[in-house]
């Protein structure tokens, strides 16, 4: 199956991105006339940006063929250019909030389990360049398995941990559990606990599915969340049972639309910020039995939720925060000290400050 489904997709994808290169100048001269015409920027962006990808891609799969690279050094030099690209096409960038876990806090812990929500057209490129580059994790990521049909992610397959799980969820918790057994100190596992991007049809569907079930009080917990989906317990179970030592990173992030929730795809955000709050759970504050972590689980998620419904409400007040354009943090905001930040503690209820640090991209 594997050696048919490469043999349908490479060719193709790649003859495509052959010829997208070969006529670029045509398709930037077609979408400046239309950016002319709209009075946008968004057409000559977006084929910018579909042409770029394509010269990353090509590139990508040329290395992964070869194979003389190491795949971590390989994921980091991607990310790096991916986001420098994004950065420099969309003006999207990435603000850490003050008070977020540190790169030296993160590098003690035995394994780590990152739990991130999920919004926003490309949200999982900007989450996985603040963890690889930003953070130097080893990173692992839990995946849907359609999207073996993108030929770099299938062939990276081969070279890096990524764990592709489909509707067989007996068999994805074996595969995350056998996954995150095998961390150790400086690896990171991502997951997606909502199982999907959010949209305002899937939450619908999740609240209606839940209230079907008779799962009542958990429906009413999941209207009450408008910004998120209801998490599923199955895959952060399987997660942290087969790492008992891991810590938990929670993150959060403020989405690209202004109101902090979805956006059509094609419409690629432009002079945004996305701004990221992480917060470490130690593995001894995190149930390892499922009703307990269930709640805790909950508890979380509804944290997640408030503070992006915070963030758009401080928005809605302020321009947000002044972004420079390297890739490492330059510290916190004038006023602010590390050590007397305001924490975000999984599970318990105080707000962070809304400062941010200076995230350089790129």
């Amino acid at each position: 199956m594997t050696t048919l489904r490469r043999a349908l997709t490479v060719p193709a994808v790649v003859v495509i991105e052959i010829l997208l290169l070969i006529t670029a100048p045509l398709l930037l001269l077609v979408a400046a006339l239309a950016s002319a015409g709209g009075r946008s920027t968004r057409p000559l962006r977006s084929a910018a940006l579909v042409l770029a990808y394509a010269a990353i891609e090509l590139s990508t799969l040329n290395r992964l063929r070869r194979g003389a690279d190491d795949p971590n050094v390989l994921l980091r030099e991607v990310l790096m250019k991916a986001y420098r690209t994004t950065r420099r096409i969309l003006d999207v960038r990435v603000a850490l909030e003050a008070g977020s876990a540190t790169r030296e806090q993160l590098a003690t812990c035995k394994g780590l389990v990152i739990l991130a929500r999920h919004c926003g057209p490309g949200d999982s490129l900007f989450i996985a360049w603040l963890l690889v580059v930003h953070y130097q994790l080893r990173l692992r990521v839990v995946l849907k398995s359609v999207l073996r049909l993108e030929p770099t992610l299938d062939l990276a397959g081969d070279h890096l941990p990524l764990c592709f799980i489909g509707p067989n969820r007996r068999r994805a918790r074996s595969r995350i559990h056998a996954l995150a057994a095998s961390m150790s100190p400086g690896d990171a596992l991502l997951l997606f606990p909502e199982g999907g991007n959010f949209s305002r049809p899937r939450w619908r569907h999740a609240v209606a599915a839940l209230t079907a079930r008779t799962a009542y009080n958990q429906a009413r917990r999941a209207r009450g969340r408008t910004y998120t989906l209801p998490p599923h317990l199955g895959g952060v179970l399987a997660a942290v049972t087969g790492a008992p030592t891991a810590d938990v990173l929670l993150l959060a992030h403020s989405g690209f639309a202004r109101d902090g929730r979805d956006r059509p795809w094609w419409r690629l955000p432009v002079h945004r910020t996305l701004v990221i709050r992480t917060a470490l759970a130690p593995s001894t504050s995190v149930p390892r039995e499922a009703a307990a972590l269930s709640t805790w689980l909950d508890t979380a998620w509804s944290e997640v939720d408030t503070w992006v419904y915070r963030h758009v409400e401080h928005q809605g007040r302020n321009d947000g925060p002044e972004m420079s354009g390297e890739n490492t943090i330059i510290g916190y905001a004038q006023g602010e000290d590390h050590a007397h930040a305001r924490r975000w503690s999984p599970c318990g209820t105080t707000f962070p400050s809304r400062q941010s640090q200076r995230v350089r991209g790129g």
